[in-house]
Order: C-alpha cells, then sequence, then structure tokens
C-alpha cells in the first residue's frame, strides 16, 4: 500500500470509529447515566481496529496516526470524552504500533496473524482502563475518589467482558480483513 492509501485508510477508519462512538457507543451512558456502560460495544470497535491494523501491515506509526485522529475528533464533540481518555488512546495506541508491529512480520512469515491480532487486541482492550485510571489519577481526580467511585465498581464487572469481547472482535475481524483482501 502507497502512503496514500494507507493516509486514506487511517481517516476512513477514524472516521467510522467516531460516527460509531458518537451514534451508538455512547447511548447506553446517556440513557442509564453509568459510566463505563459504552464498554459493552468494545466487540465492534474490535472488529473495526483489528481490520485497520491488518490493512496497516505493520507498518510504523499508521496505528498511533490513527488513535490521534479518532481522539481529536472525540474530545470535540463527545463530553464525556476527556483529556485522559483521549491520552489513554493515544498512549496505548503507541504502545501497540511500536510493540506489536515490531513483531508483526515474525507473525506473517509463520501464518500466525490472527494470533498477533488478538494478542494486540486483548492487550489494548485490557490495558485502556488503566491508562484512563493513571491519567486521570494525576491530572484531574484524586486516586482513591476514582478507585472508589469508577474504577472498582465498574470495572470489576466490565473488564472480563471487555478482554472476552476482544477475542471474538479479533476473529471477526480477521475473516473480514480475509475477504476483503482477496477481492482488492
Amino acid at each position: 500500500m502507497s502512503n496514500s492509501r494507507d493516509i486514506a485508510v487511517i481517516i476512513m477508519f477514524a472516521v467510522i470509529g467516531f460516527v460509531f462512538m458518537v451514534i451508538i457507543g455512547q447511548v447506553p451512558m446517556w440513557i442509564t447515566g453509568i459510566p463505563g456502560l459504552a464498554y459493552v460495544f468494545d466487540i465492534v470497535y474490535s472488529i473495526l481496529q483489528s481490520i485497520s491494523w491488518l490493512m496497516f501491515e505493520g507498518r510504523r506509526w499508521r496505528i498511533v496516526a490513527q488513535g490521534l485522529l479518532i481522539s481529536l475528533l472525540a474530545l470535540v464533540v463527545i463530553p464525556v470524552w476527556n483529556p485522559p481518555v483521549a491520552m489513554a488512546t493515544i498512549t496505548n495506541m503507541f504502545i501497540v504500533d511500536l510493540v506489536f508491529n515490531s513483531f508483526y512480520g515474525t507473525f506473517e512469515r509463520k501464518n500466525k496473524l490472527l494470533h498477533w491480532l488478538i494478542l494486540g487486541q486483548v492487550y489494548y482492550w485490557a490495558t485502556h482502563s488503566f491508562w484512563i485510571l493513571l491519567y486521570s489519577s494525576l491530572l484531574f481526580y484524586p486516586f482513591e475518589a476514582l478507585m472508589q467511585n469508577w474504577f472498582i465498581p465498574i470495572m470489576s464487572i466490565m473488564l472480563p467482558i471487555i478482554v472476552v469481547e476482544a477475542i471474538p472482535g479479533s476473529y471477526i475481524g480477521y475473516k473480514i480483513y480475509r475477504r476483503v483482501e482477496k477481492i482488492i
């Protein structure tokens, strides 16, 4: 893929993810008022990320660029998307880009890209909340209040669901990519 095609893929998947986040992803939180309930839709985000990560074929900085674009769009439009969430997303995408893309070629040679994808998605979704907690406690809120009011009550329930959703999301994204790859 050429650089212009990569830019188009970055923009396309960032916009698709953003539109889903605005139209569907935030609805449970707006209806119930329970923060963290949007994690129920992580399977869709995992599918979208999986397809885009595979389309980047292990090339550097595409995953970070996608995370940066999604974060900038969300900061402007979504009220609950605050700077700690944006920073957590960008940091997590940076780590995935730096670490997991380093092993892309190895997994591709061994024909194990599905395993690479599952590992990357599980890492991303399992650690995303911890990054939010870290940035929130460092910049905006007392750590104890976050633990008591947000992290322990919500994430103790949602974290297993998030990790479980990352696996089928990766698998579905992989299968969609393989079908689309044959067309392209």
